[in-house]
């Protein structure tokens, strides 16, 4: 048993979530370009693909890492409670990152691309923030952070957000140019990035 938990019970419970989330994310993610019908590629840009997958392997290692820290050392540690509060932002992050990606549908990819059929999508939570499947991401991994029990596991999320934020900007532009006004009145229509009412 993973000391940080304190029970094996909060410790199957956490895995169970971490299961949970990450297995069908993962299937959606790069089962729905499987699926998708041909269409022709716009403009395809990997190179923050790599920083997207990277933020992640880094959020959870370091939530781990400052877990340990901060049980062993007893600097920084927050109390059993957060496990649970954790879990349940990484269930409802997931629900909502789930959300964003199956409302995109066939222009949904794991790799930013703009196809010769792109339109832009306002429904669902795309009414509510412009980049849910991030914001969904984010508060997940603060999920993963929170569940650890450390002060400092939640600072890297500043960097998801950082990152994340570099990544949609780039999309914003690619779509700026790919859907001229369309995208740029919905942006100002829409005016959160990722958490609705928040940010």
């Amino acid at each position: 048993m993973i000391p940080i938990f304190q029970t094996q019970f909060n410790e199957d419970l956490f895995y169970l979530a971490y299961i949970l989330v990450f297995t069908p994310d993962i299937a959606v993610t790069y089962g729905i370009g499987l699926v998708r019908r041909k269409a022709g590629v716009r403009r395809r840009e990997f190179s923050t693909f790599f920083l997207f997958i990277g933020m992640i392997f880094l959020a959870v290692f370091f939530s781990y890492f400052f877990g340990y820290y901060s049980y062993f050392s007893g600097v920084g540690e927050l109390p059993l409670g957060f496990t649970y509060v954790g879990i349940f932002l990484m269930m409802v992050g997931e629900a909502f990152r789930m959300w964003g990606i199956i409302t995109l549908g066939k222009f949904f990819s794991p790799v930013v691309t703009i196809y010769s059929d792109q339109r832009v999508v306002t429904k669902g939570p795309y009414r509510l923030v412009r980049h849910p499947a991030y914001g969904g991401a984010i508060i997940t991994l603060l999920g993963v952070a929170l569940s650890l029990r450390s002060v400092f596991s939640p600072l890297i999320i500043l960097a998801v957000i950082a990152s994340y934020n570099y990544r949609a900007n780039l999309e914003e532009k690619l779509l700026l140019e790919s859907e001229g006004e369309e995208y740029a009145n919905y942006r100002r229509k829409v005016r959160k990035k990722f958490i609705p009412y928040l940010f």
